[in-house]
């Protein structure tokens, strides 16, 4: 019986053994159990946020959005509390973490080289690029067609035209009605008017039939006017067909190879700006994208550059009736959170962004906001 006893005794502990075991396994596999456990648990931190198009919204104080979700899962992840601080515009949230004002700029902001050398930039969030939005041009027909013609240029060569003609007009007639009342009536305004429709035959047809000119002064301005013709009628013929080419009418920018010369509209500080430089555009920068597509709308600048989705969904909520977005994707750039420079948070942000990636959450998240894209 002794030894029988023993051994239900070692059963029984090897048994209790097996179950701890079990338990402790099952306490690690649990994310909230892995969370009590993590050095950060506890912290309290402040986050930067600014309005964002997808990433980052409002509804009164309240920061909601793709980015939002992402970051309450990183922090349900850490252990960690936030204390959001609103910021205004996009300069505003580099800013403040540059100068350690915060622990977390949420952004997205691109992971670029510049930016590195300032802040603590965390593995990526997601991969997007730059696009391209401009003002749609809708209108067909006869009127869209002579309204494409009215250029200032060409309605600057013809006031110039006129000028001319009415001021050598009176000349003419003042040297021609003495001597030749005939084809230059000495009857004013009538010979000033017969003297300008002369004039403008010579410009068409090089001459007027039923008129001719005597003295030698009217036959040096009919000279001066016959060789000028042919300039004024060069002139006139590549103004008119820079005007009615198809550029005039459906619009001159289709893609980041249009962008020279062109003043594009971009955020301040953004990576939007320095790609539109680079490619020989104008850049005008504003404090939000918001303000650059309402300025585009306005005419102020030709084009808008700016991330691919932010200028989708903003262009969608301001009616999407006069603004589209053209051309391919360019300069495609990752986006993480900010962080100041030697911040203690980079490391553990990044092991559980892997985690969001590796397990689906953020592609999850993604889609909830963006819906699913090839």
């Amino acid at each position: 019986m002794g030894m029988r006893s023993t051994a239900r005794l070692w059963i029984g502990l090897a048994v209790v053994c097996l179950a701890c075991n079990g338990i402790s396994r099952g306490n690690a596999a649990d994310p909230d159990a892995a969370t009590d456990d993590h050095p950060l648990a506890g912290t309290r931190l402040r986050v930067a946020v600014a309005p964002i198009a997808t990433a980052v919204e409002f509804s009164g104080d309240k920061p909601y959005g793709a980015m939002i979700d992402i970051w309450e899962e990183l922090a349900r992840r850490l252990g960690v509390s936030t204390d959001y601080v609103r910021k205004s515009t996009f300069v505003e949230l580099m800013t403040a973490a540059t100068a350690g004002e915060v622990d977390v700029s949420l952004g997205p902001l691109a992971i670029t080289e510049e930016r590195e050398r300032t802040l603590d930039l965390t593995h990526p969030i997601f991969h997007s690029g730059l696009r391209l939005a401009v003002r749609q041009k809708n209108d067909t027909g006869f009127l869209a067609a002579i309204r494409s013609l009215l250029s200032w240029k060409l309605l600057g060569l013809a006031a110039v035209v006129l000028a001319l003609a009415i001021l050598s007009g009176h000349l003419l007639w003042w040297a021609e009605r003495s001597h030749n009342p005939r084809s230059f009536p000495p009857e004013y305004p009538r010979g000033v008017i017969e003297s300008i429709w002369w004039i403008a035959s010579t410009i068409v047809t090089g001459g007027c039939d039923d008129k001719h000119v005597d003295g030698p002064v009217g036959r040096l301005i009919a000279f001066a006017w016959m060789i000028g013709g042919i300039g004024l009628l060069a002139a006139f013929t590549s103004v008119l067909t820079a005007t009615m080419t198809a550029e005039q009418v459906t619009g001159v920018i289709h893609g980041p190879r249009d962008l020279a010369g062109r003043t594009v509209g971009c955020q301040t500080a953004s990576v939007a700006a320095a790609c539109v430089a680079q490619r020989g555009g104008i850049v005008r920068e504003y404090p939000t994208v918001r303000d650059a597509l309402d300025a585009l709308s306005l005419g102020m600048v030709e084009a808008v550059a700016g991330e691919n989705e932010s200028l989708m969904f903003m262009i969608k909520q301001m009616g999407g009736n006069r603004l589209t977005v053209v051309g391919p994707i360019f300069e495609s750039f990752d986006f993480g959170i900010a962080l100041p420079n030697g911040s203690p948070l980079r490391e553990e942000l990044n092991t559980a962004i892997l985690q969001m990636r590796e397990d689906g959450t953020r592609e999850r998240i993604r889609e909830k906001w963006l819906g699913k894209h090839d």
